[in-house]
């Protein structure tokens, strides 16, 4: 059974990457122990772990603070994303070696067993095979130039957490689309990987702007 600290930990990251916490405003824990019914220590526990992920930084006098990721930043992430990663798939297609196509597909195997798993962490683990799949398909891709531009886009805090809000069908999703993508590069079929890699991009630029958009504001 998850910790108080777990479940803590996993609505405010919830909150934070859906945009429900404005850039600046401060997490206070008395407030938040009380509207979750729980005590302040795994409150404090839970915004240390955000502090580590990025989303939240500690201020001498206000305490803890939400990072400012704008919306208007998240799109750009994504649309850089959609202009390189496809490119880096249909690379991948032309270049990846026959053992980084099998790592592809057993990372990808690893996703679908932390989705379908009952494990008290299985989003942290999803989002975990997830962003390792990206950097595989980096690494695949065998360009230098396109890896160290991508890599830094996968590796944002507000991005790399989205699996928070994702549901069960949107996980699996996910995994499919992956198995279209590695299919495509297993294929040697570079139009087929730039176009199935565009089309989860998209996917995933859309749930995350929906649920942005839908998620509560403060005030």
């Amino acid at each position: 059974m998850p910790s108080a600290s777990d479940l803590v930990y996993a609505e405010l990251r919830r909150r934070l990457m859906s945009g429900a916490f404005l850039p600046g405003e401060r997490l206070r824990e008395e407030h938040i122990a009380s509207e979750l019914d729980v005590s302040r220590t795994p409150v404090r526990n839970a915004i240390e772990r955000l502090v580590n992920d990025g989303l939240v930084t500690r201020e001498e006098r206000r305490g803890a603070v939400v990072l400012g990721w704008l919306d208007r930043d998240i799109t750009e992430a994504f649309e850089l994303r959609l202009l390189l990663e496809p490119y880096a798939a249909r690379s991948a297609a032309l270049r990846a070696s026959a053992e980084q196509i099998d790592e592809l597909t057993s990372i990808n195997a690893s996703m679908l067993h932390a989705v379908q798993s009952q494990d008290e962490d299985h989003v942290a683990q999803v989002q975990h095979y997830n962003n390792r799949f990206h950097h595989a398909l980096l690494a695949a891709a065998q360009s230098a130039r396109v890896r160290t531009l991508v890599e830094s886009l996968l590796d944002m805090p507000i991005i790399i957490g989205s699996f928070y809000f994702y549901s069960r069908d949107d996980m699996l999703s996910s995994v499919e689309q992956h198995n279209q993508i590695i299919a495509a590069i297993r294929a040697r079929d570079p139009d087929y990987a730039e176009s199935a890699m565009r089309l989860h991009l998209a996917a995933t630029h859309r749930l995350f702007r929906n649920q942005r958009k839908t998620a509560p504001k403060p005030g």
